[in-house]
């Protein structure tokens, strides 16, 4: 009587028990495969990398001695690409050194990247490239050569000074400038220096120094 029934059934389209089955196996196989390729799609989105919104190509570069103000200031114009020179210098003895001295540049391949405000005034500047110098105590002829191919930032806090900050560079202290005086640094991880010219006179500060560093006036005497 039950065989009939399931022949009966068939014959009416009717799906029997094994059917049944079967059919809602393929539907749980379906239910779990769309939940696997969700499950695939929302990994795939978790570990896709965020991209980071491109800085403008205007953008001042984020570096020691960039004030903060600076780096979300709008309407800055430039960067002006200029290439400045260093050209060779005498001190006499008792104006940065006891004994007098000679300097030239044998590397000197500077680039200078200066940004404006709208009335073309110099806000930040950004001065890279190779630089070697080359000091001589005239008095005893011995030399030395130093790598100053560092990135300095210039800001302009004012319309007759300007503050110098960043690695790897090269300031000498003359006898009128205060607190340091009478030294030749060369600072090779940080040193920040305000210089102000005011009546054609030029005094300069020292006002950060940190690391390692050298005062050329002691290594040449």
């Amino acid at each position: 009587m039950k065989a009939r029934q399931r022949d009966a059934e068939r014959r009416a389209g009717a799906p029997d028990g094994d059917e049944c089955a079967r059919a809602a196996r393929r539907n749980s196989a379906r239910v779990a495969g769309a939940a696997a390729l969700a499950a695939g799609a929302l990994v795939a989105a978790l570990a896709a990398p965020v991209q980071a919104q491109a800085a403008p190509a205007n953008a001042v570069p984020d570096l020691p001695g960039v004030p903060a103000d600076v780096q979300g200031l709008r309407g800055l114009q430039g960067p002006v690409v200029t290439y400045p020179t260093e050209s060779p210098r005498d001190y006499p003895a008792g104006e940065v050194c006891t004994f007098p001295t000679h300097t030239e540049f044998p590397v000197s391949d500077l680039r200078m990247r200066t940004w404006t405000d709208s009335a073309g005034t110099p806000v930040v500047a950004i001065e890279d490239g190779p630089l070697l110098m080359k000091v001589t105590n005239v008095d005893s002829g011995r030399s030395i050569v130093r790598d100053i191919s560092g990135t300095g930032v210039i800001t302009y806090p004012t319309p007759d000074s300007y503050i110098l900050s960043g690695n790897d560079w090269s300031a000498g202290f003359h006898t009128a400038d205060r607190p340091v005086h009478n030294k030749w640094i060369v600072a090779s991880t940080f040193m920040s220096v305000k210089v102000t010219t005011v009546g054609g006179g030029t005094s300069r500060e020292l006002l950060a120094l940190s690391g390692p560093y050298e005062d050329i006036c002691t290594t040449l005497s």
